[in-house]
């Protein structure tokens, strides 16, 4: 069973390609990098219809809030077709599904404090109860105070080292939106697995 998934750069392709791989065996997803947020909002329609065509079991858009307001604001960027799939109310049979990070994808890798710990030596991140108030800044501010202030920080870089050590589990607790992805994409990926 393959899944679509629509993401807003190379970084997180980089990440989502490994983390999901990793953690649903037996399932395929087609990640897309779609180059930038404004590029994946308005090219989800042929998203969308690609995926179909393939007959996937489910497509998934994963975008960030960045500065908008809430998450009806950023699925109001959306076409009307589009925001009336994902708002399909019994999620169980619905296609399509648009997933937003609270505030960025970088709070949600900041939500596992173990695998960041893990790839900034010296760090001693303790995750907050919730991550939507950290994300970009933070880390970055992280990786210049235990890698000197001279040090770069590069996001699919930091995307390809943080994967391995990312567990889902960990995050869940921290950051309500991640939760909501995984919660949702386990729910597709096991009922498609079950006899």
């Amino acid at each position: 069973m393959t899944f679509g998934v629509g993401v807003e750069g190379p970084s997180d392709f980089q990440f989502w390609h490994k983390i999901l791989h990793k953690h649903f065996r037996g399932c395929r997803f087609d990640v897309r990098n779609m180059k930038n947020r404004d590029k994946l909002i308005r090219e989800t329609p042929k998203l969308l219809e690609t995926f179909r065509d393939c007959h996937y079991v489910a497509g998934f858009i994963l975008v960030d809030l960045d500065d908008d307001p809430c998450l009806a604001s950023v699925l109001g960027l959306f076409d009307a077709a589009i925001r009336t799939a994902a708002r399909l109310p019994d999620k169980r049979a619905r296609f399509l599904h648009v997933c937003i990070a609270i505030e960025e994808i970088e709070s949600w890798y900041l939500a596992d404090a173990i695998a960041i710990n893990a790839v900034i030596p010296g760090c001693n991140w303790s995750a907050p109860a919730d991550t939507s108030s950290v994300a970009k800044g933070n880390l970055r501010s992280l990786v210049r105070n235990h890698l000197g202030k001279n040090a770069s920080f590069n996001e699919i870089d930091f995307a390809k080292t943080i994967a391995p050590k990312f567990d889902p589990s960990r995050a869940r607790p921290h950051s309500a939106s991640f939760r909501y992805f995984w919660e949702l994409m386990e729910s597709k990926a096991c009922r498609q697995s079950a006899p």
